[in-house]
């Protein structure tokens, strides 16, 4: 049986939740207009999102996906990308709440 569950990332994950085996972390606004509305909320969802679902993920020894994107990598200098492209970031400008905090939870998901 599959559960969804509609929380606030930014705020601890009730320890009454159970889970199974699996966790989608799919949390974050995408859309410019969206994420740019409110930079460091956005920056909260990814990096402290990314923390509580690590958190909650131990507690109930489950698996998480955690969704990412392309920006990450920033604007392409080479076309198509070899698998060792390291990108091409600029850390401060309109978009980087969204391509840092994903960015961020990524290293934290690595450790």
């Amino acid at each position: 049986m599959t559960h969804v569950v509609v929380h606030d990332i930014t705020e601890p994950i009730p320890r009454y939740l159970s889970t199974g085996q699996q966790i989608y972390n799919l949390a974050c606004p995408s859309l410019p207009v969206q994420y740019q509305a409110d930079p460091m909320r956005t920056m909260r969802i990814n990096v402290i999102g990314a923390l509580h679902v690590l958190d909650f993920a131990q507690r109930n020894r489950a698996r998480v996906l955690q969704a990412s994107t392309s920006e990450v990598y920033g604007d392409s200098t080479i076309h198509p990308q070899p698998e060792h492209y390291c990108g091409n970031v600029r850390p401060i400008g309109i978009r980087a709440c969204y391509d840092e905090g994903k960015r961020s939870a990524e290293t934290l998901f690595s450790i």
